[in-house]
């Protein structure tokens, strides 16, 4: 059975949803550090995690809209390579927002940080598939024609 264009979009938004997710629970809750109840917006605590979690979670918001107009045809196809764009550079942020925060003792904030960028990564895999597909179907040999 052949997985359809719009199915593997479908796919791809769905994991990028889910990224999305446990980044902003990750954010909401105050779980960083493992002992006490300190998150991420607090007075002494370092700023770096706090701002490259939002700038993470706006651009998987902004992969999943990309995403979602790519299954309804609404932006054209020249503009495939946009949404492993945004996925990789989303993949980026998520990773150096757990890494920047350096403390021997995590809690389950980090490890949900952790999560999303996984789900980040599987659906940056699958973006890169569709793409790689979509174009396979467009080259033109010299012996095809």
């Amino acid at each position: 059975m052949q997985i359809t264009e719009k199915i593997l979009l479908l796919i791809t938004a769905a994991i990028t949803t889910i990224a999305a997710l446990f980044c902003v629970i990750s954010l909401s809750t105050s779980g960083w550090p493992a002992i006490g109840s300190i998150g991420l917006f607090c007075r002494g605590c370092p700023s770096t995690p706090a701002g490259l979690s939002i700038i993470a979670f706006i651009l998987l918001i902004i992969a999943i809209v990309v995403l979602i107009l790519f299954v309804l045809n609404v932006l054209p196809k020249l503009l495939r390579s946009v949404a492993f764009g945004v996925l990789f550079l989303a993949t980026i942020f998520t990773l150096s927002a757990y890494t920047s925060f350096v403390d021997p003792a995590v809690g389950y904030s980090f490890k949900l940080m952790v999560t999303a960028h996984f789900f980040t990564y599987v659906a940056s895999f699958f973006t890169a598939f569709w793409l790689g597909g979509s174009y396979a179907t467009r080259v033109v040999t010299p012996y095809n024609s």
